[in-house]
């Protein structure tokens, strides 16, 4: 049962995503991982990777048992270990695909708190798993359930009837918390529908940390920004999540408006709330570029690049370099 974690600050938590069965394709969900993590955790937040190998898999279907015995082991056996000797958040997210594709919707059905994300692509719905029934008690008596489903499929015409049951019951028995989305790839094989439905699903499911900058929840100011995450936090995510992207889009927005000054109020309440961020500072330097304080933004740049490199933070190089402009306007001086 391998596992991989990124290395990152000693005080940082993480939410958890469980792939069952793809050992071919550990190293391309890796990635996708990363790739969508590494942007200043934009557009998702970095997580702790567990994969169940297929042979773990195997061993538990050739028992003769439901994909439900996968979520009892993980209940019992690997989510404490996970918690026990890794810095983790209680956001769990369990994805799998194919032939393993009906766990996470047994796990949805049987232990619909233990994650609150549930990805299942292209799953083999088979006649006799039962699952098309299971899963409609289930969606006619758990009317408070609250979780992320998201659905895809491929041109798969043997599974195709069950995958469309389940549509039509979500259209029809849906809970109103249980966020769904069906997505079709129609065009592609499944190897590469895979590969385009597992980043559309972590997109969909994280689309709501990150708001647009003209969004009215920032425009509406720093109380209605603290409030709108104090809510995601509390009500969905079960962990503190970021303001800080929001935060700087207003500065950035009375920056245009008021002018510097004005901005460098709403920064410096970033760089309360988050001072282990090394963007915090760069904005701060930037700010007080403008505003024509160089000696206050060489100090905020420099810290920004040393938090940068020492958090190996994919902006490193480039804050190093604003710094050296910096100097070089003083000097210039």
């Amino acid at each position: 049962m391998p596992w991989a974690a990124k290395q990152a600050s000693k005080k940082k938590h993480y939410p958890l995503y469980f792939n069952l069965g793809a050992d071919d394709a550990f190293a391309a969900t890796a990635g996708i991982l990363e790739s969508l993590s590494h942007n200043q955790e934009y557009p998702m937040p970095e997580t702790i990777f567990v994969s169940l190998t297929t042979e773990t898999a195997v061993s538990i279907i050739n028992r003769g048992v439901k994909s439900e015995d996968f979520i009892n082991f993980l209940e019992i056996d690997v989510i404490p270990y996970i918690d026990k000797h890794y810095r983790t958040q209680p956001f769990r997210i369990l994805a799998s695909g194919e032939r393993f594709g009906m766990a996470p919707l047994y796990g949805l059905i049987h232990k619909p708190q233990l994650f609150q994300a549930y990805i299942a692509i292209s799953p083999w719905i088979t006649a006799k798993s039962g699952l098309v029934s299971e899963f409609e008690a289930f969606l006619k008596s758990k009317k408070e359930t609250s979780a992320f489903l998201w659905l895809s499929s491929g041109d798969e015409p043997k599974v195709a009837p069950n995958y469309n049951k389940l549509v039509s019951l979500l259209q029809q028995h849906a809970p109103e918390n249980l966020e769904w989305k069906n997505a079709e790839y129609y065009q592609n094989i499944s190897s590469v529908q895979s590969m385009l439905s597992l980043p559309n699903a972590l997109v969909s499911l994280f689309a709501d940390r990150v708001l647009a900058s003209d969004s009215p929840v920032i425009s509406a100011g720093v109380d209605s920004i603290k409030n709108y995450y104090q809510q995601l936090s509390e009500n969905k995510y079960g962990y503190a999540i970021s303001s800080e992207n929001a935060m700087r889009d207003l500065g950035y927005a009375i920056f245009r408006d008021k002018g510097a000054k004005k901005a460098i109020e709403v920064f410096q309440i970033n760089i309360n709330d988050y001072p282990d961020s090394p963007h915090v500072y760069a904005t701060m330097a930037r700010a007080l570029t403008e505003d024509g304080d160089l000696p206050g933004a060489l100090a905020m740049q420099k810290i920004a690049s040393e938090l940068a490199t020492k958090q190996n933070d994919a902006w490193a190089s480039y804050y190093k370099k604003v710094l050296s402009d910096i100097e070089s306007k003083l000097s210039a001086k």
